[in-house]
């Protein structure tokens, strides 16, 4: 993908990040991903994407959400001060990959959910074969959007994120967890599932963060590396524990019942606590080694940890 756009000539905002950089995610992300799409879909008159596929992924890929992987991505990008378009490239990417993951995740083969983001699901509209199409299409086109960082970044940077985002997607990432859930018994451990936890939701997380450190040339065994790889562990777990919680509060919830849920481990009050001790110290060994440059990555922790004290309250 070697087309040039305004992206390619803007800049990172002046000021403190965690002012600054809110607003100018909210101005460029959404059109970025919309235009990584439209370059991944049609490079060439005689190669272009099938309407009926490109619609089925539009409507999912392109669906109101929180994006919170992206601006990870984009916060982890400006704190190393990575090229902008570069950092938005890795958090358009994981995007595509984490969107891939809920459209299979609701076809009836595997969650069978009927609605997702308060609309239905994308099979619901286009079908299953379609959706299961639109999910494979989408880990493709996540490539071809990281590839959007060429050129900005050195040649073996930009393969060690490309590696990173495949481990991510794949059998030892997002995948691997999805497939460990179901092994999950009555014999199980906290440990057990806190693995399966690194695979599905951890995976990706630490795949925002760490595909920036990539594209920066920073070594996950450096002290910057380090504090950055161990914020987005915690982060993920972090969460995942909240979702839990949260699905706990559902009328008639069996979660604490079930071994894929922390509550079958410990009662709400101690995951919550515990998990938000974990996060709150990965995000004060974060701003101690940044200062205000990391308080784009503090403050999206910070809603993470918002969650948790929601779920605390609810439940003293």
């Amino acid at each position: 993908m070697n087309s040039h756009s305004r992206f390619h000539s803007i800049a990172w905002p002046a000021g403190n990040p965690a002012e600054t950089l809110p607003l100018w995610v909210d101005q460029n992300l959404e059109a970025f991903i919309e235009w990584a799409l439209a370059e991944s879909f049609a490079q060439n008159e005689a190669l272009k994407c099938p309407p009926n596929l490109g619609e089925s992924i539009r409507y999912s890929l392109l669906a109101p959400g929180k994006r919170i992987r992206p601006r990870l991505a984009i916060a982890c990008g400006h704190l190393f001060q990575i090229a902008p378009h570069a950092a938005l490239a890795a958090g358009a990417a994981i995007e595509m990959i984490h969107c891939f993951t809920l459209i299979h995740d609701d076809l009836p083969c595997m969650d069978n959910d009927d609605f997702r983001r308060g609309r239905p699901s994308n099979h619901k509209v286009y079908g299953e074969a379609m959706a299961l199409l639109a999910g494979d299409a989408l880990v493709a086109c996540a490539t071809d959007t990281l590839m959007i960082a060429e050129g900005a970044v050195p040649d073996s940077a930009l393969l060690r994120a490309i590696r990173r985002l495949s481990w991510a997607a794949g059998p030892r990432g997002v995948i691997g967890g999805q497939a460990m859930e179901p092994l999950l018994s009555k014999t199980s451990t906290l440990s057990d599932l806190e693995k399966m936890f690194a695979g599905k939701t951890g995976a990706l997380f630490a795949a925002s963060l760490l595909l920036p450190l990539d594209l920066a040339g920073i070594d996950e065994s450096t002290r910057e590396g380090a504090v950055t790889a161990r914020f987005a562990r915690e982060l993920g777990y972090a969460f995942q524990v909240a979702d839990d919680l949260e699905d706990a509060e559902a009328p008639d919830s069996k979660e604490a019942e079930k071994p894929q849920s922390i509550l079958y481990f410990l009662s709400s009050t101690e995951a919550a606590t515990q998990t938000s001790a974990r996060l709150s110290r990965s995000i004060d060994e974060l701003r101690t080694l940044f200062g205000a440059r990391a308080s784009g990555l503090a403050d999206i922790g910070g809603e993470v940890l918002k969650k948790l004290a929601l779920r605390m309250k609810k439940t003293t």
